[in-house]
């Protein structure tokens, strides 16, 4: 704006109030006297209604003072508020050209948020094409939001994009690497790794996992010896018949033999063979 908008010259005329008291030092006097007749008054049984009396005359002293301050100091405020209402109707008069520039002006930059929000979205499209950045997602990248500001430069976007993008990347790394890990160390052992990199993906250390893997094999191992145990101990007292193998003991048919064509991959194969042996179900080849 060429010319800068003031105000012409005003005063305001005021002066300071000046309250005076006619007559205080005897007002003070009576009130000390009031005051004093009534200090050290016993209250007893046999003074109740006399002490409530005079509690209710000191009482009554009490707010007529009170109500002469009252009524001064609203004749004090009179002036006073006579003027807050002239400046503040000023105010107002103003305040109805500001607040449309005000509403505009916000408005205005929410739009340019938003256009620079778009531009962010696309400098993170294009950032993402670089090499060694191969398998970032733009939707894994939080946009913060001072990058929006009009005052951030494109270069200090680029460079916290750099960061995080960088960051993400080798979250997704270990995450490819911990997997693989996962799913070797699992499969040598003839046990399902999807379960254990369920959790790797939840947070949870390759190490931890690695050793829990262990603690696993440990409690199989355990389970498997007391089946063999137990097949053992009953197969003393078992007898096979027609394919059927019959507890002599109480007669009853403890298990028989069927014929299944299964399908499925040499991993898949591993974890049957692996469950079978572990829960003592008798198996063998047939054919090629």
């Amino acid at each position: 704006m060429a010319n800068e908008l003031s105000l012409p010259e005003y005063t305001i005329d005021y002066q300071l109030p000046v309250i005076t008291i006619n007559n205080f030092d005897q007002l003070k006097t009576a009130v000390e006297a009031y005051a004093n007749k009534y200090q050290g008054m016993a209250v007893t049984a046999s003074t109740e209604k006399e002490s409530k009396s005079s509690r209710a005359e000191l009482r009554k002293l009490k707010q007529a003072l009170d109500d002469k301050r009252k009524e001064i100091r609203k004749k004090y405020a009179e002036p006073y508020q006579r003027f807050a209402d002239q400046i503040k109707d000023l105010e107002m008069t103003l305040d109805s050209s500001i607040n449309p520039i005000d509403a505009g002006l916000k408005e205005l930059e929410e739009q340019q948020r938003k256009t620079r929000l778009e531009h962010v979205k696309a400098l993170i499209a294009e950032m993402l094409e670089a090499p060694g950045r191969e398998g970032v997602l733009a939707s894994e990248i939080e946009i913060d939001p001072t990058w929006l500001n009009k005052s951030t430069s494109k270069r200090k976007i680029e460079l916290a994009l750099a960061d995080v993008m960088g960051y993400i990347k080798k979250q997704h790394d270990d995450l490819k690497t911990g997997i693989s890990t996962i799913t070797k160390y699992a499969q040598a052992y003839h046990i399902d790794p999807a379960g254990w990199i369920d959790q790797l993906k939840q947070g949870q250390d390759v190490n931890y996992l690695l050793q829990a893997i262990d603690n696993q094999v440990k409690l199989n191992k355990q389970k498997q010896q007391t089946l063999e145990a137990q097949a053992a101990e009953a197969q003393t007292h078992q007898v096979q018949q027609k394919g059927k193998t019959i507890d002599t003991n109480t007669g009853e048919v403890v298990s028989h033999t069927v014929v299944l064509k299964i399908t499925a991959t040499i991993p898949q194969m591993k974890l049957l063979r692996a469950f079978m042996d572990s829960n003592q179900i008798r198996y063998q080849r047939v054919g090629a």
